[in-house]
């Protein structure tokens, strides 16, 4: 597992016209901006158009209701502890799989040594301990809820 690093795409992010430290929500995103924000997901994952879209690029798919949920709470809700802009690559690095979930107890380690210590919320006075992502009855798989269209807020 690699630790997050601040995003290679802030520059590709300027360009398409968004701001990397300050992006959308991904529902208000002109259609030109979200094709070429997906190129960037693409990159970031290591995946293919079809790594997430069906031959109805409409509908939902799992990975696209994961990736809307990334973009709309993390990419636009945290930032690198130095304050520098996170994107989809800070934590990706070219693969759909960050966590290694063999040891629970390393994992835990893991997690809050890369990200408790090196991100931070936007939100003034906010804080980011692990019930910011997985809420206060410490949901393990809330990713999998995601992909299965089930809503999950860590804020109730």
């Amino acid at each position: 597992m690699k630790p997050p690093m601040n995003t290679a795409m802030a520059q590709d992010l300027t360009e398409i016209g968004l701001d990397p430290k300050n992006l959308p929500a991904m529902a208000k995103l002109e259609p030109d901006k979200l094709r070429k924000v997906m190129k960037l997901f693409s990159r970031s994952l290591g995946v293919q158009c079809n790594g997430c879209h069906l031959d109805d690029l409409a509908a939902a798919t799992p990975r696209k209701r994961v990736a809307e949920k990334m973009w709309d709470d993390y990419a636009r809700g945290f930032a690198m502890a130095d304050g520098s802009a996170l994107f989809c690559d800070s934590c990706h690095q070219g693969s759909t799989t960050v966590l290694d979930r063999t040891d629970k107890r390393a994992l835990s380690k893991w997690m809050d040594a890369s990200f408790v210590a090196k991100l931070k919320p936007k939100a003034k006075g906010a804080s980011i301990e692990c019930t910011t992502c997985h809420g206060e009855d410490h949901e393990m798989h809330f990713i999998d809820l995601w992909k299965a269209g089930k809503p999950f807020s860590p804020h109730k």
